[in-house]
């Protein structure tokens, strides 16, 4: 594989520079009607279900909700922007430069990498949504109360974090996907994916401790989906690509 260099990031940065213009319309239309439909009501929801009874949301500073929901509605318009961004960077990456020059996607296959992209996305924010925040929340809310103190939180720290943890269990279901992606192209090898396995267990663990409190249960709650989508991937990976896994093994024994 060709070495990437600064002339390649200068020609990929000129190519998303003529498309900016697309991609900026595509986040400001999303921005201008998610501020105006949706923004109060992921408020509202995320209040509802996840505040724990008895706490209580303040504003700290009188521009505080409408700010919030400039950044709410900011967060969906890049999201709504992403599909057309990461379409143009692999456009650039693939007519400018030799990295991605062994890598094919079809339009059709770009399609069903979308359709599974966003149910796995959808299925990680539902598992954060519904199972993972509730408990932590009371988790954190209980810690205050054993302290003798009101649980009092300002709604835009308490919203940002809700979102933030729902980003990252989006994220980490996309873990299968990405993997096949990269095995499929053979830009990782699955020996290599084995090889580190132990080492990608305790990245897990460490993100974990890293967002959540000083405690195992939502610390393995975190972790848990991590271990158990990486197993499914390696499986998937194994099921799939049998036929290469095999070539693989012949081509460089242990």
């Amino acid at each position: 594989m060709a070495d990437f260099t600064a002339s390649d990031a200068a020609e990929i940065l000129l190519m998303i520079r003529n498309k900016f213009l697309k991609l900026v319309i595509i986040i400001a239309v999303t921005w201008a009607i998610s501020f105006a439909f949706v923004s109060d009501y992921i408020i509202e929801t995320m209040r509802n279900h996840l505040l724990p009874l008895g706490a209580k949301l303040i504003y700290i500073y009188p521009l505080e909700g409408l700010i919030l929901k400039l950044k709410i509605s900011l967060y969906l318009g890049f999201i709504a922007g992403l599909p057309y961004l990461v379409y143009i960077i692999y456009k650039a990456l693939k007519e400018r430069t030799e990295l991605l020059e062994n890598v094919t996607i079809s339009k059709g296959s770009a399609l069903r990498y979308g359709i599974v992209s966003v149910l796995f996305f959808m299925l990680g924010v539902a598992y954060g949504y519904f199972l993972m925040l509730p408990v932590f929340m009371q988790f954190l809310y209980s810690s205050a109360a054993t302290q003798g103190v009101e649980a009092t939180y300002s709604i835009a720290e308490f919203i940002g974090f809700v979102i933030l943890m729902l980003a990252v269990f989006g994220a980490v279901f996309q873990l299968p996907l990405v993997m096949i992606f990269l095995v499929s192209n053979d830009l990782i090898k699955y020996s290599t994916i084995t090889y580190y396995r132990r080492h990608f267990y305790i990245g897990f663990f460490i993100l974990g401790a890293a967002i959540t409190p000083p405690d195992v249960f939502t610390q393995a709650m975190v972790a848990g989906p991590m271990i158990l989508f990486f197993e499914i991937s390696i499986l998937s990976i194994r099921v799939i690509f049998r036929n290469k896994i095999k070539e693989e093994k012949i081509s460089h024994p242990v």
